[in-house]
């Protein structure tokens, strides 16, 4: 017998071996909280629901591209890719794995910053093709694997609504909102979850860890329900179970337009009282302009400071504001010197860190005359869309209740200005926080971080996987240098950490993501999957 027929009796076996599983597991379908499948509607037959998913192994072309993220830092060599289209699909993907032993991980977007999505040996569940938006009554529905330019898109398009969430156009929605979700109009609306009214997933606290079939959980169903909803709105991916449906209610309406400009200040012209002033007006501006009731609110600022190599670079300011465009010379006044302003570079990039940004049928970005250049929503909403593709990278995040102490500003004037990392890729991320994300207390969502003023990023990226030491190494270093070997620990000035950047570095990770939410979190993660089905290096631990 050759290779050829050797290879075609033993996928017949698997394909009799799974046809029999699948008689099995839906025969028992009532068990698990399902309707049978003959009871299901023509419908959703119709649309596919209730297909087979399909296994993509090692020696298919789509396998490494499958496994590949934004940060390339990160490829494993799971058993197979379950790709699925439904529910369904991913409720007899996650059966399949768990019957052969196999772990099992989620991947929507694959835009996480660490590998929790890695899993030599077991099993991938890919969801990126269920993207699917809706309106179900009162209800906006969306896919897990919808990426948020999809959502976008389809939500202005559809229905005059936005969702309140990031600038990258393709991070899934599975895992950005129920790690928190945040974005320009965060400060005049709240974080994604925060809209978040339901969910439909995929658990697996049945028959000794046995996934259920999909169920929704709405606010206000039951005491039980109001809890898996709570810990969806902030609690981290890959905890849980598998999300496969979002349901939002009273989403925000779309403004008519966005209003943008950026200012480029070269590090040559600023010496450390001018640094040091710029970055204490930045933070005593959002702490004095806080609050659900701030007439800022409609403005978001993000300022980039690069690690500068040889004395070049730019501290680049990015404002955004779509409410009343003179927000945006209010807070340029406040800001920066007459002396800054005379020497900064005014007018929106026509490029982002990886060459031309893209824009559907927008016109071309001409500088503007003025402080601020307005466009229609859909097209201001996609500047500075596009993902950093190709690279390796490392991140870091804390959360600010108070401006920079002198101490913390010393540090990033000697380590990016005069420091000795020979690399441009890095850089710290200072966006504004608070408004409407303040509204809510720290316990009214699973994001507890509901009194900060600014959110920090630190990013550096690089190419070459022998340099991974060097570059991870500066990062560690940098962020040491800031705030010791507890990190950015809540203490009046610093707030924790962001779930949604992962650093799989932090200290008590449990307590700078979560604070007192963590023993609550736990209750949840040891009701849908107390069997730790789902784990990573920073899951819910039972």
């Amino acid at each position: 017998m050759d290779n050829k027929e050797k290879n075609l009796i033993s996928q017949s076996t698997e394909l009799t071996s799974r046809r029999s599983f699948l008689k099995k597991s839906l025969a028992v379908g009532g068990a698990v909280g399902a309707a049978p499948l003959a009871l299901q509607s023509s419908a959703a037959q119709a649309r596919g629901e209730y297909g087979q998913y399909h296994k993509v192994f090692g020696n298919d072309p789509r396998y490494i591209s499958m496994l590949l993220g934004s940060n390339m830092r990160f490829l494993s060599q799971p058993t197979y890719i379950g790709a699925c289209s439904s529910a369904h699909e991913v409720y007899m993907a996650a059966r399949d794995a768990i019957t052969q032993g196999k772990r099992i991980t989620v991947r929507a977007g694959g835009h996480c910053y660490e590998g929790f999505v890695d899993n030599d040996n077991g099993v991938v569940i890919d969801i990126s093709n269920m993207d699917r938006i809706y309106k179900e009554g009162d209800y906006y529905v969306v896919e897990a694997g919808a990426n948020l330019g999809h959502t976008y898109k389809t939500l202005f398009k559809e229905f005059g609504k936005i969702i309140p969430a990031g600038s990258c156009f393709g991070v899934g929605i599975g895992g950005h909102v129920c790690g928190g979700g945040f974005g320009v109009h965060s400060r005049q609306f709240g974080l994604s979850s925060d809209y978040l009214a339901g969910v439909e997933l995929v658990a697996f606290n049945e028959w000794g860890g046995q996934a259920t079939y999909p169920r929704k959980y709405f606010k206000g169903q039951s005491a039980q329900a109001d809890e898996i909803v709570w810990a969806h709105q902030g609690g981290g991916g890959g905890n849980f179970g598998i999300v496969t449906k979002y349901f939002f209610k009273d989403l925000p309406d779309v403004p008519a337009f966005i209003h943008a400009q950026e200012i480029s200040i070269p590090w040559a012209s600023l010496d450390y009282t001018q640094f040091a002033a710029l970055l204490k007006n930045y933070g005593e501006f959002w702490t004095k302009n806080n609050g659900p009731e701030s007439r800022f609110n409609a403005l978001h600022s993000s300022m980039s400071v690069p690690n500068s190599v040889g004395g070049g670079g730019d501290i680049r300011m990015q404002l955004f504001s779509s409410g009343n465009p003179g927000l945006i010379d209010e807070f340029l006044d406040a800001v920066f010197s007459v002396s800054q302003l005379a020497q900064a570079k005014i007018g929106l990039r026509t490029t982002d860190h990886m060459g031309l940004q893209s824009q559907e049928d927008a016109p071309p970005r001409p500088t503007p005359p003025g402080s601020y250049f307005s466009l229609p929503w859909w097209y201001g909403t996609q500047y500075a869309a596009g993902p950093l593709i190709g690279a390796r990278g490392k991140n870091k995040s804390a959360y600010m209740n108070q401006p920079f102490p002198e101490s913390q500003i010393r540090t990033l004037w000697n380590e990016l200005r005069n420091g000795d990392y020979l690399s441009p890729g890095g850089l710290v991320q200072i966006s504004s926080y608070g408004g409407q994300i303040n509204a809510l207390s720290s316990s009214d969502t699973a994001v507890s971080h509901r009194s900060s003023v600014m959110k920090l990023q630190y990013q550096t990226y690089w190419f070459e996987p022998t340099q991974d030491p060097y570059h991870i190494g500066w990062m560690n270093g940098l962020y040491l240098k800031m705030y010791g070997e507890r990190g950015p620990a809540p203490d009046g000035t610093m707030d924790g950490c962001y779930v949604n950047y992962a650093d799989t570095d932090i200290p008590n990770w449990q307590y700078l993501y979560y604070k007192d939410n963590y023993p609550r979190l736990q209750q949840v993660k040891r009701l849908l999957d107390p069997t730790n089905r789902l784990n990573h290096a920073q899951s819910i631990e039972l």
